[in-house]
């Protein structure tokens, strides 16, 4: 693999799960055992088909210690980072816009032609400030009450009063109005004849705010849900459609999907990694 955490006799990285097998070539995912800004990532090589080994959790402290000593392969010292080792280990990335978008080139979901691929980079985008604002909801303010009817009452407005509201930035209703106007799809898509990176992103958005996948998001994510359902119906109806994908409805039915959402979640539970020797 050409890093140190695979230094010595014991093979440091999973072989669990049906989607994570032992062949020694495949992709190497590293991050926090919980979904995270890597659940898109996930979601993109379950629908290509691509098994990909991921680290046990007991490997997860020494990979963050390695990770805030050294820059050689944690560049930005942070994960998500991503070996493709099918490309000789030469494509060895950081940043989880980065991965999506070399495994969106990789598996053809990077839209046809260079408006898609911009559209595409567009949702993108937004979907990423959208998820920023339900993790300060989540993870920085607990899911207090008041958190939660900032959130409802101004990035899960509705499109009208979205556009009366001063609140700067995309709300869930821009989803919607992609999705329910057709705007760049007729296949109900985001962008596109079929599905893409957006579609991924935006499905994993909405698994955290309504908790549609089998999870419980307690009683904040639940107050958030019926909302959701009611006020976004062309998002619910996306969501529907890329959970039955082949190879995303297998990786949801599995027990390789992680329970936590943040990496914070998990952080919180089994206490922040020592730091650097």
């Amino acid at each position: 693999m050409g890093d140190c955490i695979h230094h010595g006799e014991a093979h440091r990285l999973a072989e669990e799960g049906s989607f994570a097998a032992s062949v020694p070539t495949l992709p190497v995912l590293q991050y926090f055992p919980c979904r995270g800004r890597a659940e898109p990532i996930r979601l993109v090589l379950s629908y290509a088909r691509q098994p990909w080994f991921e680290p046990p959790p007991a490997s997860v402290r020494q990979i963050c210690s390695i990770m805030h000593g050294e820059f050689d392969g944690y560049p930005f010292r942070q994960l998500p980072r991503f070996i493709d080792d099918e490309l000789n280990g030469e494509a060895d990335f950081v940043q989880s816009g980065a991965i999506l978008r070399h495994l969106g080139r990789k598996h053809d979901l990077y839209g046809k032609g260079l408006v898609e691929a911009g559209r595409i980079d567009m949702v993108l985008d937004a979907v990423s400030e959208l998820r920023a604002k339900i993790r300060a909801v989540v993870v920085e303010r607990r899911s207090e009450a008041a958190a939660l009817q900032e959130y409802l009452g101004g990035v899960m407005a509705p499109e009208e009063e979205l556009k009366g509201l001063g609140m700067m930035g995309p709300g869930l209703a821009s989803l919607e109005y992609l999705l329910a106007r057709r705007r760049y799809s007729d296949g109900g898509w985001l962008v596109g004849a079929g599905p893409s990176l957006a579609d991924f992103a935006a499905f994993d958005l909405a698994s955290i705010i309504g908790g549609l996948i089998h999870v419980d998001l307690h009683l904040a994510q639940s107050q958030l849900a019926e909302p959701l359902r009611n006020r976004f119906p062309a998002l619910i109806a996306h969501h529907a459609k890329v959970a039955e994908l082949h190879g995303v409805a297998e990786y949801l039915a599995s027990d390789t999907r992680h329970a936590a959402l943040f990496a914070a979640d998990w952080l919180r539970e089994h206490g922040a990694p020592p730091p650097p020797a």
